[in-house]
Parts: C-alpha cells; structure tokens; sequence
C-alpha cells in the first residue's frame, strides 16, 4: 500500500487516542465550587446534565481525589484535543494525496471508535445489529457472529474482525 507510514501513523494515534478515552470516561467531570452556609463551608462537584446544573456534596475526605480526578481529566482532555488535530492533519492529508487512502482511514477511525466503546454499550450494539440483520434477512456468517460476540466481551478487537472480513471480500486492501 502506498503511504503506509502515514497509515500507521494514524492507526498509533487512533490507539492512543482509544486509550485516553478508556482513562477518561470512570473519571468525575465538572467543577468544584465552595459555598459558605451557617458559616461552614461545603464543597460541591457541579456539572451541566440536561442543560441544568447538578450540584454533588463532597465530603472533605474524598475533595482530593475529586480534585485528582479533575485535574487528570483536564490533562487527558487537552491530550484528546492534540491528538484529534493531529488525526484531522493526517486526514487532509489524505485527502490531498490519495481518496483510496482518506477511505481508509475512515474505515480504520470507525473500527477504531467501535473499540473504544464500553462493554455495556458493546451488548446493546450488538443486540441492534442483530435486530438490524434479522430484518434485512441477511444472516451473519457463523465467523463474524463469533468475532463480534468475542468483541462484545472484550476478548476480541472490532478494528480486527472487520478489516479481515472487508479483506476477505475484496472491498479494501491494507
């Protein structure tokens, strides 16, 4: 393939990428604001839901942890922002350079993002696909229904399976 460093290039990014959204997502978000009541002040973990401010009482055992938790995910955050610039750079470049690759490196994007999904999501995903197939009456082949309920266990790699299978059929080369 034509270009291949600036293909691994993008997949090495995508993997971090998959990794720093693996960090931030158990992680607390919002801000901390302190306020004074009877003389006492109380702190509280405040974040938008709904276009509405929820407010969280932190006891003053666990405000450092919080405070952490804030902290390492503002640091991930502006990790995120550099790398999707990074990959939107590379994309361009793609684009400029080779259509065949920029389609590539979607592909390898939405494999990718499929990845970074958490277990619970994975179930429900593919409880829709499931229902999506039976209605089209298209039946998955005994493989890929192993790899994608291998995949939403955890113990299997969408990027994987669905580049073997757009392999396998001819409608990508890697």
């Amino acid at each position: 393939m034509k270009y291949k460093e600036l293909y691994r290039e993008y997949d090495f990014l995508l993997v971090k990428r998959n990794e720093c959204v693996k960090m931030i997502f158990p992680l607390k978000e919002g801000y901390i604001s302190t306020k004074t009541i009877s003389g006492n002040q109380y702190s509280y973990l405040q974040k938008k839901v709904n276009n509405k401010i929820n407010s969280e009482y932190i006891k003053d055992e666990i405000l450092p942890q919080i405070k952490n938790e804030l902290q390492k995910r503002g640091e991930l955050e502006y990790e995120l922002a550099v790398i999707d610039e990074q990959l939107n750079k590379l994309e361009m470049a793609a684009k400029i350079l080779d259509k065949s690759l920029y389609h590539k490196l979607v592909v390898l994007k939405r494999c990718t993002l499929m990845d970074s999904m958490p277990l619970e999501m994975r179930k429900k995903s593919l409880e829709f696909g499931n229902a999506m197939t039976a209605l089209e009456g298209i039946p998955a082949s005994d493989e890929i229904e192993k790899n994608l309920s291998s995949w939403a266990k955890g113990q299997y790699s969408f990027k994987e399976s669905y580049l073997q299978t757009l392999i396998k059929y001819n409608l990508i080369e890697v």
